[in-house]
Formats: C-alpha cells, structure tokens, sequence
C-alpha cells in the first residue's frame, strides 16, 4: 500500500502513482488522500475497512484487483495493467439522491472530455456503455455514515484479454479507438468532474441528476423488465426523477424504483 506524498516501489504502475495523480488535481475535498495497492481483492472492501479513519473524498486504488464484486453478487473482471478499478469514500450530509448516478454521469463526462469523439450512454442505474459493449460498472455501498462508490473501468484491455463469458460484451477505451490512454489521467478527470457535480449536488442545484442522466439514458421508450429482488416488473422506460430513480410506464401505471436489475425485452417491442 501506499498513500499520496510516500516513495513509490518499482513494482507499483508509474502511472497510477498516488503523487501523480494528486498533481494532476486542483480539487477541494475529493481527491486529497490517495491510497494505492499494488494486490487487493476489492477495493470496496478496502475503501469499507477505512471509511471511519479517512476523510470523504479518499481514493481507493488497486494496481491489481483479484475479487471485484459488481451487484447482487456479481464478479467485475479487472485486466492486469489493463483496468483501472477505484473507490471513492463519500460521506453525504443528509442529501437523497443516487450517489451511483453521480459517479455515471461524471465518469461519462470525463471520459468523453478526454477522448473526443467517444460517446458514453448509461444503462441504469449502474453501467456505461460505448455502443453495444459495456465499458464501465459501479457498486455503491454503505458503511456507517459512508458511501463506498466502486468503479471498474476497462482502459487498455485488448479483446483476448476478456474472459469467454464477457468477451461479447465488454469494451474497453482502446477497443473503441481511445488514444494515450493513461489511467491516471482518466481518474484524475473523473475525479474532478465528480467533485464539481458532488458540491453542485450537495448545494441543491435543482434537476442536476435528472437532466443529465436522461441525456445518455439507454433504452428510453424501449421495453424494459427490472428485477429488484421483490418483483419483477415490465414497462417501458420513460426517464428518471430528481434523485435519478428510474421511471417506468407500466400496464398498471407509471411506478419509479430506486434501484433493480433491468433487461430489455425486444420481443415485446
């Protein structure tokens, strides 16, 4: 492990240097504590175990991610020297909205900034997509007064490089024609477009989440079935609230959900 202002060791990536990347940002609370391991099964996990020590706004980075979880269980594939995978401690004041649609939309953000050209949808509530792969997943948890914001981002991961069950699915920015793809940089971007939405956010900008996140919505007006562990339910998807919950027209009426697994259902198109 090691932490912004440390001395590095070789076997650690230079470019995903704790120093390097503080270097890069100019923010006020996000980004200000930077920890770094060179293994670490997950960095939600590690993130979680520090939440109550660390201020909000820490960076949990992992150089090399052995046991990545994704919803309900799920595993997230991270590519040696292929993937970025990060936490973000956050410590919200009594605020209600969704901290996953945040991080999309500002991930979206900077990975666009960053790589002209590119476009990024979000499949709700929790991956982005370039085209038809998904390039991009992220698991928030709680732990006490905390939110652990996980992120997997596939960066320099070539095809062969993704196991067979994914392999159809995934896409990473160099796939998709991204160039100088330095990880840190691409954090670093995130990291700032977070913090600006997150204050804006925090200091009651109407609309913020809404607006932006039904601009890259996928499957607007398709229809779509969400499971959330109780039911599962289909209708068609009309858009997001205010807090960036999703907004189903269904047989039974319109219905909003705070969270559920959603698939599209083309044969009912």
């Amino acid at each position: 492990m090691i932490e912004a202002g440390d001395a590095g060791t070789e076997r650690l990536p230079a470019d995903l240097h704790p120093a390097r990347i503080l270097g890069m940002l100019d923010t006020a609370r996000f980004g200000r504590t930077i920890i770094l391991f060179d293994s670490a099964g997950s960095t939600n996990t590690e993130a979680a175990a520090a939440a109550d020590a660390y201020e909000e706004g820490t960076v949990i980075i992992a150089a090399e991610q052995v046991a990545g979880r994704g919803r309900k269980g799920r595993s997230w594939f991270t590519g040696s020297g292929g993937g970025l995978a990060f936490s973000l401690i956050v410590k919200p004041r009594g605020i209600s909205g969704s901290l996953t649609s945040l991080l999309a939309i500002s991930a979206a953000a900077a990975l666009e900034g960053e790589y002209p050209g590119i476009e990024v949808g979000i499949k709700w509530p929790n991956d982005l997509y370039i085209g038809p792969g998904k390039v991009a997943g992220i698991l928030a948890e709680t732990r006490g007064g905390s939110v652990i914001l996980g992120m997997g981002l596939n960066v320099n991961d070539e095809p062969g490089a993704f196991p067979p069950e994914i392999a159809d699915a995934a896409v990473s920015l160099r796939m998709a024609g991204a160039v100088a793809r330095d990880r840190g940089e691409i954090l670093a971007a995130i990291i700032r477009s977070f913090e600006d939405l997150y204050l804006r956010w925090e200091g009651g900008e109407p609309d913020l989440l809404r607006s932006r996140l039904e601009s890259r919505l996928l499957w607007k007006g398709e229809r779509v079935s969400i499971e959330n562990g109780v039911e599962t339910v289909s209708g068609v998807v009309e858009g997001v609230t205010a807090e960036g919950y999703l907004r189903l027209s269904t047989d039974g009426g319109p219905r909003t959900f705070h969270a559920g697994d959603l698939s599209l259902r083309r044969e009912e198109r």
